[in-house]
């Protein structure tokens, strides 16, 4: 009988960084089998970001859990929106939509992404700008 694991800590699993973000994936295909859908806690220092940008096949969650930002999202209209969002906000992004995302605050912007269906997430892993560390490494060990 094979032994799930039922909870995932961010120190348990490999951790992603590049010049503008430190991620965790916590829920993906390689993680847990999970096909349906991801989750990622992201960390953003002050002034960094994420440029515009979408996911075609996916709809996207993100829940501040602490810090604050600015979101940007264009609808389907054509009309981008921006709002400030700060920790206990949760932001819906459909499928295809615009957007981006920048700290605007004196100290890190932590979130969590929730991504549905998973995929979205297998960019951090594929992309030359990250590069993967010991799970136990933080931000100011690189």
């Amino acid at each position: 009988m094979m032994v799930r694991k039922v909870a995932f800590n961010p120190s348990m699993v490999e951790t992603l960084a590049s010049d503008w973000v430190t991620a965790k994936i916590l829920c993906d295909q390689k993680s847990t089998g999970s096909a349906g859908m991801s989750a990622v806690t992201i960390f953003f220092n002050p002034g960094k970001g994420h440029a515009l940008h979408n996911h075609p096949d996916a709809d996207q969650i993100i829940y501040v859990i602490a810090g604050e930002g600015e979101m940007m999202i264009e609808f389907e209209e054509g009309r981008p929106q921006k709002q400030t969002i700060s920790a206990g906000d949760l932001v819906y992004i459909p499928k295809g939509a615009y957007h981006s995302t920048f700290n605007t605050g004196w100290e890190p912007i932590r979130i969590l992404a929730v991504y549905s269906p998973a995929g979205p997430e297998a960019y951090m892993r594929e992309s030359p700008e990250f590069h993967t560390v010991s799970p136990a490494s933080t931000p100011i060990d690189f």
